[in-house]
């Protein structure tokens, strides 16, 4: 706090448009990784009990709701945004033989684990690639329409706004269309879903009017500096 009141005494503070830029890289990141274990395919399953708890009490999806079985266990009925198993083997067969120009993109065999149809520790680029590119083809056909067309929605304005030229014209647009992306996914997501990640999506389009697009103030380039640093730092121990 005490930085903060420091901040606001700098005679240009009170002028800056935008006086904390929003870190597009880690957003992409923690978006990938929430709507992947939302689907059941990396890390802890976010189908928790105390997810559909909430949609009791708000009184939303009731085909979601907790039922009891004789022995006093509950029972998670499926979402429609989690993959069954053969939506699991189909998707992971499908980034298995994905093929790509070399240099185009991640190392996606370093990502996916085929035999437990997991993904395992994404990096920032790893999500970014999956979230603009790859993910959109390899969901098609496999989840329920609704569910399909909020994720691929989402996805074409990730890539949208990674674009190095963007016509401002087309800026209300993109801010109309994350709108309906997020109202999409209010409808088929649990609330656990949406985190300030999340909401920061509604920020962007008028962070880029001012800022510029995004790889202007991206930390993707400082992130592969730090990595040459670390590289340098390690040889002079050696």
């Amino acid at each position: 706090m005490e930085e903060e009141v420091l901040f606001w005494e700098l005679p240009y503070w009170q002028v800056l448009e935008v006086r904390s830029a929003i870190d597009v890289m880690h957003l992409m990141k923690n978006l990938c990784v929430n709507l992947l274990g939302f689907m059941g395919v990396y890390g802890k399953p976010k189908y928790t009990i105390e997810a559909r708890q909430d949609l009791r009490c708000l009184k939303e999806q009731d085909n979601l709701y907790l039922e009891k079985i004789d022995d006093g266990r509950h029972y998670l009925s499926p979402a429609s945004y989690t993959l069954s198993k053969e939506e699991n083997d189909n998707l992971f067969d499908c980034l298995d033989n994905i093929k790509v120009p070399s240099g185009f993109s991640l190392n996606i065999y370093g990502i996916i684990n085929v035999l437990e149809k997991k993904f395992g520790h994404l990096m920032s680029h790893d999500c970014h690639v999956l979230m603009t590119q790859l993910l959109p083809v390899a969901l098609r056909g496999l989840l329920p329409q609704n569910v399909c067309l909020a994720t691929v929605k989402l996805c074409a304005f990730l890539n949208a706004i990674s674009q190095k030229a963007i016509d401002p014209m087309d800026l209300a647009k993109l801010q109309n269309y994350v709108v309906q992306c997020l109202v999409s996914f209010e409808l088929v997501f649990p609330p656990s879903f949406f985190n300030i990640m999340t909401h920061l999506l509604v920020h962007l389009v008028m962070e880029i009017s001012i800022l510029g697009p995004v790889f202007l103030h991206n930390m993707f380039p400082f992130e592969r500096f730090m990595g040459v640093l670390k590289n340098m730092f390690t040889t002079v121990l050696d």
